[in-house]
């Protein structure tokens, strides 16, 4: 629940403030995690963020009059220790510090639509976590969490790597890559049209860079466009979304999956290609207390390096101050590796208040399902907390 900065008050008798607005929102949630896998190395137990994401936003918005609204948003998410993991090196901007979430410059006119400049969620973000799998989100037992996501291939999010795209080219060990989720990226330009009859359609594009030249292409970047519509009216929220990366040929690598589960990474030939996937969820309300969801996506790779499809099914169950999740989550790798992988999420609140709820959560994550047994390729995790949102 968004809060008016008190402070704001004072401000209101002054003419210049008088049509801008400041806000705060946020989240947080602390469970305790435990997650055991085939391979002993992997197991652990942590206070953790595992049924959302802890964060806090200040947004501000000016009326322009006319029907024209200005606004700014700046997000940051976080965990003990600004963001960062004791004894973590990774110098990543959008793994820790102010500001490493979704932030930017926004300008609405009610009958043109939003244009938002700077890092804002893209749409693929909303497709999986708002309309395809809304219980879970990118927590414990959602198929964009962190330790499985529905796509493969060319990514951002992947645990440790916060918002940025993986194509480091550098680490061909890092066995988080083998999956990818859409997630933010820096120096995007978005438009999203206004509803006509419950439709609208949403435009992202970021500018990829590829003049680097020399032996390290450490300036390079990835070019990435992507569309959506969106269908909301009466019981039903549909969403369709496409994302293409498009990566240069002076020397933006990119991490593939491996011969063996969750295990291996291998780094891609320095050559131009393009990388798409493709995403429709939707959201059906049965009745006033049940919701299903559905989620069916694809990926392909202009090298056919990689190409897969992914299918989720789920469904939220409000009973008193119970709520009952259950998602379903399966990849089929049609590349030459061919290592499907499934998940099965399962969630319970207990609401104490709107905005304070008591959490379980579970899954079961099977990576490489149809091939041998990998070690590490098993991982169970579950966690019980509580979170608070305002």
């Amino acid at each position: 629940m968004k809060k008016t900065l008190v402070a704001l008050a004072a401000l209101a008798s002054v003419s210049a403030f008088a049509q801008t607005s400041v806000v705060i929102d946020g989240y947080m949630d602390r469970g305790y995690t435990t997650s055991n896998s085939t391979n002993d190395n992997s197991d652990s137990k942590l206070m953790a963020s595992s049924a959302g994401t802890t964060t806090v936003g200040i947004k501000v918005t000016e009326d322009l009059g006319a029907g024209l609204t200005a606004g700014i948003s700046i997000n940051t998410d976080w965990s003990e220790f600004g963001g960062a993991s004791q004894g973590s090196a990774i110098a990543n901007a959008a793994t820790a510090g102010f500001a490493n979430s979704q932030s930017m410059l926004t300008l609405t006119s009610k009958d043109a639509g939003t244009l938002r400049l700077g890092a804002p969620n893209l749409f693929t973000l909303t497709n999986a976590i708002a309309i395809s799998q809304p219980g879970f989100g990118t927590a414990v037992g959602g198929h964009y969490s962190g330790a499985y996501s529905y796509s493969m291939g060319l990514g951002m999010g992947a645990s440790g790597r916060g918002g940025a795209v993986d194509a480091s080219g550098t680490n061909t060990s890092t066995s988080n890559n083998i999956t990818a989720r859409t997630v933010r990226l820096g120096n995007t330009i978005q438009y999203s049209s206004p509803s006509f009859n419950g439709i609208s359609a949403h435009v992202s594009y970021v500018q990829g860079n590829n003049n680097m030249t020399t032996a390290s292409t450490a300036g390079n970047t990835v070019g990435v466009s992507e569309t959506a519509l969106r269908y909301t009216n009466g019981p039903i929220d549909a969403m369709y979304s496409s994302i293409k990366y498009t990566i240069g040929s002076n020397g933006v690598y990119q991490l593939q999956q491996g011969t063996t589960a969750a295990v291996t990474n291998v780094a891609d030939t320095n050559t131009a290609q393009t990388s798409t996937q493709n995403l429709l969820g939707v959201a059906y309300k049965v009745m006033p207390n049940l919701t299903l969801n559905l989620g069916s996506g694809t990926t392909s790779s202009s090298t056919g390096l990689y190409q897969s499809s992914s299918k989720s099914y789920g469904g939220t169950y409000n009973m008193g101050q119970f709520d009952f999740m259950l998602l379903m989550s399966a990849t089929d790798d049609k590349g030459t590796t061919n290592i499907d992988k499934k998940m099965t999420g399962m969630g319970l609140n207990y609401n104490l208040s709107k905005q304070t709820r008591l959490y379980y959560r579970a899954s079961n994550n099977n990576y490489g399902s149809n091939v041998v047994a990998a070690t590490g390729s098993s991982v169970k995790v579950s966690a019980f907390g509580i979170s608070k949102s305002f």
